[in-house]
């Protein structure tokens, strides 16, 4: 009877062990006709009967646990947006692109955004040349009708300081000369003793008016 329970055991094991490799050798299977890297995208972690935890592009075998899923580029595609020599980092749209068709503006931003958008390194390097080819020369043309127009802006601010200038010492020499004239009329009336009651009065609101524009 004790032999027979140690067979059966035994028998058991076998029969686990059988079941435990022909999963491993089913995953095994499974990567080898996986796709390669470069387009594998979805990652399956898998749980046998053990708790051992296998990771597969494909789903996990009948018989086993999907403990998690996860997508996300492949690492040969992680490498080469990585790349600092084939990924564009995104910076401030420049001034000039104002002037430039929708089109060219689009292509601009997308490659200027394209790294922190995840784009592929592929995909960039055919967005260059299709900027090169079509966008570039436009660029050159808004790049330097841009130029034109602050220098142009720049000196029309120029000039209109300097009008500014030119008024403002304008006003200051008239309203010297309204200063002195009023200082020589004030001289003249204060010299005056003969004055009556309602000149004194005209006179000190004349003196009240010139000390408020012209004292400083």
């Amino acid at each position: 009877m004790q032999m027979q329970k140690h067979l059966l055991g035994r028998t058991a094991r076998i029969r686990h062990g059988l079941r435990f490799a022909g999963a491993g050798l089913l995953l095994a299977a499974l990567h080898c006709l996986a796709p390669s890297d470069a387009s594998a995208q979805t990652r399956y972690t898998c749980r046998d009967d053990n708790g051992n935890n296998y990771t597969s592009s494909r789903a996990c075998p009948q018989g086993m646990k999907t403990t998690s899923v996860s997508a996300g580029p492949t690492a040969s595609e992680y490498r080469a947006e990585r790349s600092p020599s084939r990924s564009v980092s995104s910076s401030p749209a420049p001034d000039h692109q104002q002037y430039m068709s929708e089109r060219c503006r689009t292509l601009n931003d997308t490659m200027r955004s394209a790294y922190s958008r995840g784009i592929k390194a592929d995909v960039q390097e055919g967005m260059r040349r299709e900027y090169n080819r079509d966008c570039r020369e436009e660029e050159s043309e808004a790049s330097s009708r841009y130029e034109r127009e602050r220098r142009e802006a720049r000196l029309q601010q120029r000039d209109e300081d300097r009008q500014a200038q030119q008024a403002s010492q304008a006003d200051e020499a008239r309203r010297g000369q309204q200063c002195a004239e009023s200082r020589r009329i004030l001289n003249i009336k204060k010299a005056r003793t003969d004055l009556t009651e309602g000149e004194r009065s005209d006179l000190k609101r004349f003196e009240d008016a010139y000390l408020a524009r012209c004292a400083r």
